[in-house]
């Protein structure tokens, strides 16, 4: 896995700076490791059941997050809130239907074997995550209305036209008893910014949202409920999960 990352960083930005970007991750890696071994047990992962004193950071060309992968399944905080909220208040295993999985994610895997009622397809623009359906999200080889439970996080910031996807999932989506989850990468500003071009820097976007983004929801028919996580404030410090909003949105 690390071999195939570093493979992709040495074709996008060269071998200099690959390397040195590989020496930052293995240097913090082995910090973490070592932590692990010598400090108190204060975070776990609810997704694969890992516990210790602090989480990888994570590294790209353009930013770091530190305290935030877990060693074993690689969750992020986002995965680790989305987990519990799935688990707990989506009640996944309870859910039936037809489910379309953009983007999966091997995180939620345990999860989605959870609801032996439902019908989940994996979908992707690219084959590496074997997925059962290859797709561009703005182009879908589905029919209208036949989606009980569509999964889409953090997909919508590198698609080619965010508004264009949107209205391709709703077509999908069924009416009254369907449902979009959906979260995207956004900033603290208040409208979404376009680069214009797949930052490779960024992991690719080729935009952060806005305080708009709801609105973007809206446009393209959806009706829009903020969700919250429900978590104690000693639960958000034990699985190093923040606040990122996430959306649920039907379809009259």
């Amino acid at each position: 896995m690390i071999r195939e990352w570093y493979r992709t960083q040495r074709k996008d930005f060269g071998m200099a700076a690959a390397t040195w970007l590989l020496w930052r991750v293995a240097w913090r890696r082995a910090r973490v490791v070592a932590s692990n071994k010598l400090l108190p047990t204060r975070l776990a992962c609810p997704c694969c059941g890992w516990e210790g004193s602090r989480f990888f950071d994570y590294l790209e060309m353009g930013y770091m997050v530190r305290n935030c992968a877990c060693p074993v399944c690689d969750s992020h905080p986002r995965h680790r809130a989305l987990f519990l909220w799935l688990r707990d208040e989506g009640q996944i295993n309870q859910k039936a239907g037809l489910a379309l999985l953009f983007a999966p994610e091997k995180t939620f895997d345990p999860l989605w074997r959870t609801a032996t009622n439902l019908r989940a397809y994996k979908v992707d623009i690219e084959p590496s995550r074997g997925v059962d359906v290859l797709a561009n999200l703005m182009r879908l080889p589905f029919a209208s209305e036949i989606a009980d439970l569509i999964w889409c996080h953090h997909v919508l910031e590198q698609v080619d036209d965010d508004r264009v996807a949107l209205v391709e999932l709703h077509r999908v989506l069924r009416p009254g008893s369907g449902e979009l989850i959906v979260s995207v990468g956004s900033g603290k500003q208040e409208t979404t910014s376009e680069f214009g071009f797949a930052d490779k820097t960024l992991s690719g976007n080729r935009r952060v949202f806005g305080a708009d983004f709801p609105a973007r929801l809206a446009e393209a028919g959806f009706k829009v409920q903020p969700m919250t996580y429900k978590l104690t404030e000693a639960e958000r410090l034990k699985y190093g999960v923040g606040a990122e909003p996430f959306y649920r949105c039907t379809k009259d």
